[in-house]
């Protein structure tokens, strides 16, 4: 459901800004709307002691640099969520900008209400100060300036920053209301899986009022507006039951580890292996993803099967393993007795498999297949 790819533009606070395609397909509907919103003399923007904003070009130039500043706003509301997660020892990967706004990768999950109640209700926050702040931007433009070059954009600006912290306290999860909502909800009961199950149902409530509002859009002849909210209403409906999924997902792997699950017959390469011994001796006898490289007992990476095809068959016994080994990545080698729902989310995104390593060595190897049918296993148990 959630964008998975896009282009890195910027790296803020450590964490990684990253523009979905489908955001290029928004901006620029939104770009165009604000240049001709701006273009269209409309009463109470455009008319100040008989000011009318300039025609020409300016109206999309303006529309365009609107529609960045805009985009900034909604940064903006994602850092913050980022920022108060930092705060609390949460790890955000990167933010994706894409068509329905923008979304922070966590590293795990929240495993605290009152962590939660402050991380959802930063991002609304953050954009009721922008609106507040634009606003008093605008009045001064308006009453002293008098300038529709600065008031019209401003007021566009103010108006968006609202709709955004009020359309996001909506009490549907996931969106930040529905994450309050949850939070609150947490804490007076402390079941987590109950806290997530109503409020997922108020999401879908929240979805259904949406719809609603689409199909009398479309009643009174708005068909763009009557669109979007159709799409958000569906977007956010089955955004609401996948969240709920998720979470049964993450209870269901609370109380294991990945030492209850790894494969333990996971052989150790030296470097200095030969591929042809490699592929001899190591890929015929053990079906697995990939294999851990050591130098003088030193983790130094892992070689998958890709990695020896990927070398001409007539250097097999000149190059070693060590020469296409692949460093590890951040997070790929656990400790035993790491839960599984701190590695589930990083798991089900990202490494095929983890390395599991205690003082240095490798105790096994965990893959993602398996996880899966492990927590298919206890969901089915458990039931839902």
């Amino acid at each position: 459901m959630l964008p998975r790819t896009g282009i890195k533009i910027a790296r803020i606070m450590g964490i990684d800004i990253i523009i979905n395609p489908t955001w290029l397909l928004i901006f620029g509907l939104v770009a165009f709307m604000l240049g001709d919103t701006l273009r269209t003399p409309l009463k109470y923007m455009t008319v100040v002691d008989n000011k009318s904003f300039p025609g020409g070009p300016w109206p999309w130039l303006v529309g365009i640099i609107t529609a960045i500043v805009i985009f900034a706003c909604l940064l903006a509301h994602e850092l913050s969520h980022s920022y108060m997660a930092k705060r609390n020892g949460i790890a955000i990967r990167r933010i994706t900008l894409f068509i329905f706004g923008g979304v922070a990768e966590m590293s795990e999950d929240v495993n605290d209400a009152t962590v939660e109640f402050k991380m959802a209700i930063a991002g609304p926050l953050m954009s009721f100060f922008l609106a507040a702040v634009s606003g008093g931007l605008y009045l001064i433009a308006y009453l002293v300036l008098k300038s529709p070059v600065l008031f019209a954009p401003l007021a566009l600006i103010t108006s968006f920053n609202a709709f955004v912290g009020v359309f996001n306290l909506l009490p549907g999860f996931p969106l930040d209301g529905g994450r309050v909502f949850r939070s609150i909800i947490w804490k007076k009961t402390g079941d987590l899986k109950l806290a997530t199950r109503v409020a997922s149902v108020a999401g879908q409530v929240v979805a259904a009022g949406l719809g609603l509002a689409g199909l009398y859009f479309f009643y009174v002849g708005a068909y763009v507006s009557g669109v979007w909210m159709i799409l958000i209403a569906v977007f956010l409906f089955q955004l609401s039951r996948a969240s709920y999924q998720q979470t049964l997902l993450r209870l269901a792997a609370a109380d294991t580890t990945v030492g209850d699950l790894m494969y333990t017959d996971v052989p150790v390469v030296d470097a200095g292996t030969t591929l042809t011994d490699l592929r001899n001796h190591y890929f015929s006898a053990y079906h697995l993803p990939a294999l851990p490289v050591a130098d003088n007992g030193r983790l130094i990476g892992t070689v998958g099967r890709e990695d020896l095809m990927g070398v001409a068959q007539a250097e097999w016994d000149v190059l070693n393993t060590g020469r296409i080994a692949r460093p590890l990545e951040q997070g790929q080698a656990v400790p035993p007795d790491t839960h599984l729902d701190r590695i589930l989310r990083t798991m089900m995104v990202g490494p095929e498999f983890l390395l599991i390593v205690e003082d240095e060595q490798v105790k096994g190897m965990l893959t993602r297949d398996e996880l899966r049918r492990y927590v298919d296993a206890r969901m089915a148990h458990k039931g839902r």
